[in-house]
């Protein structure tokens, strides 16, 4: 009968260890703060931005950060593999890379919280986001799980305007353009 009731006793407490455990890892992998995929802008005119940098005279259009979010929110993918839907997501811009907070549930049970960096290029006619990094706090995650982001920008260019590439500053994303004037030398 002593023997019953230490291996019952083991086996409640190996069970409250176990549930511990599993409740521990599913806060810690949990999102720190809410997300979502609402717009901060009504919308990102693209072009209206582009013809006020001609009128300036400055060959470069500027895209805050919050523009830059709502064009990423707008072209992003809404599920990142078969089990794994994105719940929402928030961008910072920093010198080099884009980061980001992204919310996903997987197998629709279980909150979590990534971060993820992307190495911001510009490919004709698209801004191109690369993976370079992801995160599951301390934990770095295989790239495979995300793929590149294109978003269309629609920029008016043509023979006389190209975009020439883009440069990241703190809180705004820089176009930079090239201007050729019929009149230059080739």
């Amino acid at each position: 009968m002593r023997a019953i009731k230490r291996i019952w006793w083991s086996v409640v407490i190996l069970a409250l260890l176990i549930s511990g455990a599993a409740w521990g890892a599913v806060a810690y992998i949990a999102p720190e703060r809410e997300l979502d995929f609402q717009l901060e802008n009504e919308k990102v005119d693209v072009k209206e931005k582009a013809l006020h940098m001609v009128k300036r005279m400055k060959p470069e259009l500027v895209l805050t950060e919050s523009e830059v979010n709502d064009l990423i929110k707008l072209g992003m993918e809404k599920e990142m593999g078969e089990h794994v839907q994105i719940k929402g997501v928030d961008f910072q811009l920093e010198k080099d890379r884009l980061i980001g907070d992204i919310n996903v549930m997987y197998r629709e049970r279980i909150p979590v919280g990534v971060r993820v960096e992307y190495e911001v290029d510009w490919r004709e006619p698209n801004l191109v986001l690369r993976p370079a990094i992801l995160s599951l706090k301390a934990i770095n995650l295989p790239l495979h799980y995300l793929e590149t982001v294109s978003i269309p920008l629609d920029l008016p260019t043509g023979e006389t305007f190209g975009v020439e590439g883009v440069r990241m500053e703190k809180d705004r994303l820089l176009v930079l353009f090239d201007i050729k004037f019929p009149f230059q030398r080739k």
